[in-house]
């Protein structure tokens, strides 16, 4: 056995409610006198709630955040902490606001104290990534990886069941993809059984109740918060748990053709970044799984399935997770520019070859039925 594992050193604290009772403690531990809030404008009055204990060390507040990060935004938040000069960034949201806080971090090499609020996973991994005039960049750079990360599933549990779902199966594609990374290796690995086991057993503790409402008729045009009334606690945990470890074994790993697709069309088509990565993730297992049948036994397992893309279909099934291009915002006639646009990243390290058709035959099957 030979194998290179490398992490770095971030403090996880975990637990219910420490956004209230650890963050104040954790800004002090850090040394922060002059911290910057980075956050979207769904989540300012929570931002603003949760600095109150100290608020006298807020030096700017930015709250523009994003989903793909676009340039112009990026480019805002840096020039505003150029001018507060904070010594510590404190994203408090979901992949906008720590991507957010990353760019600003790789600019200007201040720390990032990250809080998310969804299941994305970017606050494990020293990955940054904006998009500028339709084109998803993407770099690594050790000093974007968050020195401190709070963990509360209070916050994540109040997310609608429809993004729950979604994210959750982002999360669940960061530890899939790991497994054949260009730096999978052992450890790596055993992270990601656990993660998709986690997010597995998650996902399905959402509840039938809850899906039976958001499924109703009547209620197929509404805010899905209206319809949902919270993801259950032990489900909740299990999902913020698994997507701190899968975004954890992407930081290890690397990532492949399945990030290559999402980048790519999230950043060229605008479509909902988790939504993307739970409808094309199906796609990719059933394009590897031939090449790699241990992998696809232990994804198997730990999905507690017979079959790993069977299983995985039918866990996606099971939550009502998106289904299609076409269901999240592609149209028919942009699929021939993405499927040009994503063989214009080939070649890409994947456990089977993947030329232009291997990429229209996954595109094509992911737009759905009109497609076929």
């Amino acid at each position: 056995m030979e194998f290179v594992y490398e992490t770095a050193p971030t403090r996880v604290v975990f637990g219910r409610g420490t956004v209230r009772t650890a963050l104040p403690g954790e800004i002090d531990r850090l040394g922060a006198s002059r911290v910057m809030v980075l956050t979207g404008k769904v989540h300012q009055s929570l931002a603003h709630t949760a600095v109150t204990p100290f608020a006298d060390a807020v030096v700017s507040f930015f709250a523009d955040a994003e989903e793909h990060v676009p340039a112009p935004v990026a480019d805002r938040a840096v020039a505003r902490a150029r001018d507060a000069r904070p010594d510590l960034l404190l994203s408090l949201g979901g992949g906008s606001a720590t991507g957010t806080a990353k760019i600003v971090a790789r600019d200007l090499r201040v720390p990032i104290l990250a809080v998310p609020t969804t299941y994305a996973g970017s606050e494990a991994t020293p990955v940054w990534g904006l998009t500028r005039e339709g084109r998803k960049e993407t770099g690594e750079d050790a000093a974007v990886r968050p020195r401190t990360v709070v963990l509360d599933p209070d916050l994540t549990d109040q997310l609608p069941r429809t993004l729950a779902v979604a994210s959750g199966i982002n999360a669940l594609a960061h530890a899939v993809e790991a497994y054949w990374a260009p730096g999978a290796n052992p450890i790596s690995s055993a992270m990601a059984d656990e993660a998709v086991r986690a997010l597995a057993a998650g996902l399905r503790g959402v509840g039938p109740e809850g899906l039976a409402r958001a499924q109703a008729p009547e209620n197929a045009l509404t805010d899905p918060v209206g319809v949902w009334a919270g993801t259950p606690t032990a489900a909740g945990e299990q999902l913020l748990y698994g997507a701190y470890l899968a975004g954890a074994t992407l930081a290890a790993a690397g990532s492949g053709l399945h990030h290559k697709i999402c980048h790519v069309l999230g950043g060229a088509f605008n479509l909902p970044h988790a939504a993307l990565h739970a409808v094309v993730l199906p796609h990719v297992l059933a394009l590897n799984a031939p090449a790699v049948p241990a992998v696809a036994g232990r994804i198997a397992r730990a999905l507690d399935a017979d079959e790993a893309v069977s299983g995985l279909r039918g866990l996606a099934a099971s939550v009502a997770a998106p289904r299609t291009l076409a269901q999240i915002g592609l149209h028919f006639r942009q699929l021939d520019e993405a499927v040009d646009r994503v063989s214009a990243t080939l070649p890409i390290d994947n456990p089977r070859p993947v030329g232009k058709n291997e990429v229209r035959a996954v595109l094509t099957a992911a737009y759905g039925e009109r497609a076929a």
